[in-house]
């Protein structure tokens, strides 16, 4: 139901107090991806921040997040609960958005933080969201024709709504790219109500960009330049170059946007495709863009796969998408939860209109409600051609696709984890119709290893059933992409492996207590890179007080008593579980003491021989650093205590018995 007005989000928050300083974010395009942006920023500089944006991706609770993590399942439920409580009690009758920005606005309280970054979620004057009192800047990104039945028929009425959110003495951000009229009619709303408009910089943006060897995309470019603006008039005591923040800008991942993915899970391919969520005409130019730049520039068609919300203009999205000699897969995205109003568009409207735009009638495919499905078939009409999936970002987030392809980019988040499992990788699994067990076809591994394959599957499943028995552990699966066939990670393989045999029980625990660790290049990093994205993701940021590694029996004293001895972690709270192929070879057991001899001498790996050998590994040039800036690493109680090797990867430096947070 989507019913616009204040009265009963009003009600609904009149008991909640806004403890924290909004930034409120409103327009068409963009403002999502504004919000990412400003809380970046605002965590690269060590401010407490949370962010609300909408729709979510996956879960209802992706869409709040608490210093760039989505808050817990658990805190989520437990709040949204006493606003329902609320809502029933006092009879409001809120709508399915207000009841979520209650429940967002509460949990911001509740976390203590300091900015609220938030997303308008329709319009702005009689959105729920503008009932923020607390605001510190406004931002009004690109706008656009969209939910005229709503907003109004032509852009300036639009405009206007959106104009709503302005306050008086409260600086405005806008958008300078937006159309005149627009801008006019954003200047006189806030002339009158009493509000300066600022307009971003962005040819200095983009020259700064360019000289910083970053490449960004100019839709990306207006976005930066417009949270930059907006962070530094919400804190003028951080007012600096854009570049000083771009490592943490850089670090940023927003799921659905000109986002590169792999299939090989679903349909075998090979190729990454690439996924966006454009769903109106501007997202279109903007998708259109970037894929005659990069897709199109040798000529070769797409095969598109496409959904859309009922409502929406695809006639224009799809004149500006499809070229003649295109192929075009149309399916209808799964129910959308918590959002029972959006409907999914017929498929067959959609072919129907790509035919009318030049697309070939036999190279068009309905694939009804079968996600997967679409899928299998883009993947077999495309071959070898790019593969684009766009839209709605509805189908962005649909169960098929984002289990394995969105939610390991989105951190996740756990309940009260103490005991940390961690699966070390030797493979890469592939897909395929038989789950791991044809060893030719479905992995890649050096030839030395044939005929281990059954022995990695055991290694899955063995953590795998610790993890089922132990409601408070954490299961990582940790290996990098240590192949130049593929990007795909031995980690991310695994866990694909892992789903494809339903080893992990019950799935709904996947997105809070499974993680994938995809850098490591050696088994010092299967366990290092491991502990440290447990902290990351861990709610209270607590070491765990168990670890349990699986892997080789024959890699124990190696790893037991030379890598967690070397960092320091107690050697009385590691488990180890063996797993060793039949029939092993000496040749294995003598490489082993090998190896076992050089960690002896060189025991945290920064030596040139260790380093050469995860640098040969590293064939996609994978970022090899602990923690993601130093703001970080002293947060971890790890300041002083990493060393920068000559290739600009990091390790440990040593240190007294029982000094490393962990031992604590």
């Amino acid at each position: 139901m989507i019913d616009l007005g204040l009265a009963r989000i009003g009600r609904l928050i009149k008991h909640t107090p806004q403890t924290w300083k909004a930034i409120h974010v409103a327009g068409t395009n963009g403002k999502g991806s504004i919000c990412a942006y400003i809380s970046a920023m605002l965590n690269a500089k060590g401010i407490s921040c949370a962010r609300f944006t909408s729709p979510h991706l996956v879960d209802r609770w992706d869409c709040i997040a608490i210093n760039g993590k989505p808050v817990s399942e658990t805190l989520f439920l437990e709040v949204e609960k006493q606003v329902k409580q609320r809502d029933e009690t006092e009879n409001i009758g809120a709508s399915e958005f207000e009841l979520l920005t209650a429940t967002a606005f509460e949990i911001f309280n509740h976390q203590k933080v300091e900015y609220g970054v938030v997303e308008v979620g329709l319009g702005g004057r009689l959105d729920a969201t503008n009932t923020l009192k607390e605001k510190t800047v406004t931002v009004i990104s690109k706008i656009g024709l969209d939910h005229q039945s709503f907003l109004g028929n032509t852009i300036e009425e639009i405009a206007l709504q959106k104009a709503g959110i302005i306050r008086q003495g409260v600086p405005c951000v806008v958008d300078g790219s937006n159309q005149k009229s627009v801008l006019e009619v954003i200047q006189q709303h806030a002339q009158e109500t009493g509000s300066p408009v600022h307009f971003p910089d962005t040819k200095a943006v983009a020259e700064e960009l360019a000289n910083s060897g970053e490449t960004y995309e100019p839709h990306q470019i207006q976005n930066l330049a417009t949270a930059h603006l907006a962070f530094r008039l919400a804190c003028p005591e951080h007012d600096e170059p854009l570049t000083s923040l771009l490592p943490a800008i850089k670090q940023l991942k927003w799921p659905g946007r000109l986002q590169k993915i792999s299939l090989e899970n679903i349909t075998g391919r090979q190729q990454e495709v690439l996924l966006d969520g454009a769903h109106n005409t501007q997202s279109a130019e903007a998708l259109a863009g970037y894929v005659q730049k990069h897709l199109r520039s040798s000529k070769q068609p797409i095969t598109w796969v496409l959904a859309a919300t009922e409502g929406k203009d695809m006639n224009g999205i799809l004149g500006l998408l499809l070229q003649p000699g295109d192929q075009v897969v149309a399916v209808r995205f799964e129910p959308v939860d918590g959002m029972p109003w959006v409907k999914a568009a017929d498929p067959n409207e959609l072919l129907n209109l790509a035919s009318q735009h030049g697309v070939d009638k036999s190279a068009v495919y309905s694939a009804g409600e079968n996600v997967k499905d679409a899928l299998l078939k883009a993947s077999e009409m495309a071959g070898e051609r790019p593969v684009v999936i766009a839209g709605s970002l509805y189908l962005v987030s649909s169960p098929t696709i984002s289990p394995v392809n969105i939610s390991h980019l989105t951190p996740t988040t756990m309940t009260h984890p103490n005991h940390l499992i961690i699966v070390c990788g030797h493979g890469i699994y592939l897909g395929g119709p038989k789950n791991g067990q044809d060893e030719e076809n479905e992995w890649l591994i050096e030839p030395y290893k044939k005929g281990e394959t059954p022995t990695f599957i055991e290694h899955i499943k063995a953590g795998c059933d610790i993890f089922n028995s132990d409601p408070e552990s954490v299961l990582v699966f940790s290996g990098g992409p240590t192949r130049p066939e593929t990007p795909l990670t031995e980690a991310r393989s695994y866990f694909n492996l892992a789903i494809d045999n339903n080893f992990l029980i019950p799935p709904s625990l996947l997105d809070s207590r499974v993680l994938v660790e995809d850098r490591a290049l050696d088994s010092y990093f299967n366990i290092l890179f491991s502990l440290v994205l447990y902290w990351r993701h861990h709610p209270q940021h607590h070491w765990p007080k168990q670890m349990t590694i699986v892997s080789h029996g024959f890699k124990r004293d190696r790893i037991v008593n030379g890598h967690c001895a070397a960092i320091g972690f107690p050697l009385e709270r590691v488990d180890y579980l063996g797993i060793d192929p039949p029939g092993l070879k000496r040749e294995d057991e003598g490489s082993n003491q090998l190896t076992l001899g050089l960690w002896e001498q060189d025991p945290h790996g920064a030596g040139e021989e260790l380093m050469k050998k995860r640098s040969g590994r590293n064939c996609w040039g994978f970022n090899q650093q602990l923690f993601l800036d130093k703001d970080e690493e002293v947060e971890a109680g790890m300041e002083g205590q990493v060393r920068v090797l000559e290739d600009w990867s990091e390790t440990l430096v040593d240190c007294e018995t029982g000094t490393r947070p962990w031992a604590r």
